[in-house]
């Protein structure tokens, strides 16, 4: 290994005292795990691998009308009565900047679900920005919320001024998903991410994991160089003090 010029993501030690603040862990509400088997077989692993803490962040979108505050909160607490694990885990959501955010927003009775207690991870199509973009940013920072824009390697719609743009606001931390330097979403998504690395737009780092079976594989298989290792780090710690100030 010494000679080697890249090491998987499970020999890179990244995972060992994680704190992971995007997940879909969260059984049977979106497009992620589907059976409590399947979360509690994910979470045994991530345990093995040193994870610490992981916020289960569900997906609230138009595609999942049923995903609310509410909704989420009953089905962690399900899941929370029936694990026995030891890792940390905590309650947030993946908000999609689409036609429905704003009734999320806006909802003083079911508050949205926040890491942290004031940021909100959110997203928006891959392909397209939402509408009003950066005047939804600005409705969300009127509510007191910090913003973590999760995976912005994967929109291929921005280009380098669109990340410059994103991040002068100063309130907006970019997460990057853990697995996109290593290719594992392709080869655009990987320049992209390794762009935004070495130029050190990210604060946040996160696994994004929804299926146990391709995560584990991609672990082992997919690899990172030493440098990007150590800017991934950066984030890690990032992730802890976050969670613990």
């Amino acid at each position: 290994m010494f000679f080697r010029k890249k090491y998987s993501i499970a020999e890179t030690g990244l995972l060992q005292g994680m704190s992971d603040i995007h997940s879909h862990l969260l059984y049977g509400v979106d497009d992620g795990m589907q059976t409590e088997e399947e979360t509690f077989a994910a979470l045994e692993y991530l345990e093995e691998q040193g994870v610490q803490r992981i916020y289960l962040t569900p997906h609230v979108m138009e595609n999942f009308p049923e995903n609310s505050s509410k909704s989420l909160k009953r089905h962690f607490d399900n899941l929370i009565n029936g694990y026995a694990g030891n890792i940390d885990l905590r309650l947030a959501a993946e908000y999609m900047l689409d036609s429905s955010f704003e009734s999320h927003l806006e909802n003083y009775e079911n508050k949205p679900l926040a890491i942290a207690d004031d940021c909100l991870l959110v997203e928006t199509s891959y392909l397209n920005p939402p509408l009003n973009f950066h005047q939804t940013i600005q409705k969300i920072k009127k509510k007191g919320y910090r913003i973590i824009l999760a995976h912005p390697e994967r929109y291929l719609y921005m280009d380098k001024n669109d990340y410059r743009k994103l991040k002068a606001d100063g309130f907006l931390f970019f997460q990057l998903n853990l697995l996109s330097p290593t290719g594992y979403y392709g080869r655009q998504v990987q320049e992209n991410a390794e762009y935004l690395l070495k130029n050190d737009f990210y604060t946040f780092t996160g696994t994004d994991i929804h299926s146990l079976e391709s995560h584990r594989q991609a672990f082992n298989i997919k690899s990172l160089t030493a440098k990007l290792t150590d800017r991934i780090n950066v984030l890690i710690e990032n992730n802890r003090q976050l969670l613990f100030n």
